[in-house]
């Protein structure tokens, strides 16, 4: 299957060997609204979902993540939307180039709890948010042009799944 999308930061040096990492994301979608993660510390959205441990399938990581991030309880899927592939400078590897290969998937939620984030989460101010996806668009792009940054980051890509989710659900 083609990638929905594949982003390289032709400004980071591609070593022969790069690290992968797999990640799920969750499109959840109610009433024209799309749920989103919003981070205090960089005042951007992004998408729910994160890496799949060792051992770990991707229909559970992607449960875990939505109950960690959002407090799904229940959750049903709809449909498989694609993979995107990033190659890029990770922040959480301190600046080392890795490939990142994200699978997103389009969810209902009809039961939520209280959240339960991870430590790193908690840091960034991690707070789910159901917004319009034109004013996260936007946010995210204030934020990205404020921050003069010339390499590509986790919301450079999150800010173009974003615009590719809109003209998809028709947002």
């Amino acid at each position: 299957m083609k990638p929905l999308m594949v982003i390289t930061d032709t400004l980071v040096e591609i070593p022969p060997k790069i690290q992968t990492r797999e990640t799920v994301r969750a499109i959840i979608v109610r009433d024209g609204f799309i749920l989103l993660m919003f981070s205090k510390i960089d005042q951007m959205y992004g998408i729910p979902g994160g890496g799949i441990a060792l051992n770990e399938s991707k229909l559970d990581t992607l449960y875990r993540e939505l109950l960690e991030e959002v407090g799904a309880v229940k959750i049903k899927i709809v449909e498989y939307l694609g993979v995107t592939e990033e190659i890029r400078e990770s922040r959480s590897l301190r600046g080392k180039p890795v490939k990142i290969l994200s699978d997103y998937y389009h969810v209902e939620v009809t039961d939520f709890m209280e959240k339960s984030l991870e430590d790193h989460e908690e840091e960034m101010g991690l707070e789910p948010m159901w917004v319009d996806i034109d004013a996260a668009i936007s946010k995210n792009e204030m934020t990205l042009l404020s921050l003069k940054q010339p390499k590509i980051t986790f919301y450079y890509s999150q800010t173009a799944m974003l615009k590719y989710i809109k003209n998809r659900f028709g947002l």
